[in-house]
C-alpha cells in the first residue's frame, strides 16, 4: 500500500475508535518485546478494550488517530492522572503520560507520530496541564527530544511488586 502524506488525515479518537488503540497497543508491545501473538495476547487485548472504554469516557485517556483510506495507520495517546500538588508547576497535581504511539510499518517515516505528539501536547495544554512524561523507546527518542522532552530532573525508582506480595515493613 503507498501512502502519501496528503492523504493521511488526523483526528481526535473517539470511543468508536477502542477496537483499533487496542490493536495498535497491542502490535507496538509485540513488536517491542518480540512477543507472540498467544494466549497472553488475548488476556492483554480483553484488558485494553475494558481499559480504553472506560478512560475515553471518562477523559482520562486521549488519543489521536491518523486515517488513510478510512483505516487507522497511526495512534497517540494520553492518560490524564493526578497526584499530590507541589511547587515548580503542579499546583494542580494533573500530568499527562504520552503512551501509545504506534504507525504501521509501511506509513513509518512520514512524520505521522511527531504529527500525533503535536495534537496531544496541544490537548495537555487546553485541559491545563503543565508537565508531560513519557518513556521513550530508541526509534521515538529522537522525535521527543526534538519537541523539547529532557531527563527529569530527578531520579525516578520503580519497585515491582510481583504477584501481589509486598515487602516486609518493621516499624523502627
Amino acid at each position: 500500500m503507498k501512502i502519501e502524506t496528503d492523504e493521511i488525515s488526523y483526528r481526535r479518537a473517539s470511543i468508536d475508535d477502542v477496537e483499533a488503540l487496542m490493536c495498535c497497543r497491542v502490535r507496538f508491545l509485540n513488536e517491542l518485546h518480540n512477543h507472540p501473538d498467544d494466549e497472553q495476547t488475548e488476556f492483554l487485548r480483553k484488558s485494553l478494550r475494558q481499559y480504553f472504554y472506560k478512560a475515553i469516557t471518562s477523559n482520562d485517556f486521549v488519543a489521536w488517530v491518523a486515517e488513510h483510506n478510512e483505516g487507522i495507520i497511526g495512534t497517540g495517546g494520553m492518560v490524564v492522572w493526578q497526584r499530590p500538588s507541589n511547587y515548580g508547576g503542579l499546583e494542580s497535581g494533573k500530568l499527562g503520560y504520552l503512551l501509545n504511539f504506534y504507525t504501521i510499518p509501511e506509513a513509518r517515516r512520514k512524520g505521522i507520530c511527531t504529527r500525533l505528539l503535536n495534537e496531544l501536547i496541544k490537548e495537555a495544554r487546553l485541559t491545563g496541564l503543565r508537565y508531560l512524561h513519557l518513556n521513550a523507546t530508541k526509534d521515538g527518542i529522537r522525535m521527543y527530544r526534538k519537541a523539547g522532552f529532557a531527563e527529569p530532573d530527578d531520579t525516578e525508582l520503580e519497585l515491582r511488586l510481583e504477584y501481589g506480595i509486598l515487602p516486609r515493613c518493621t516499624n523502627k
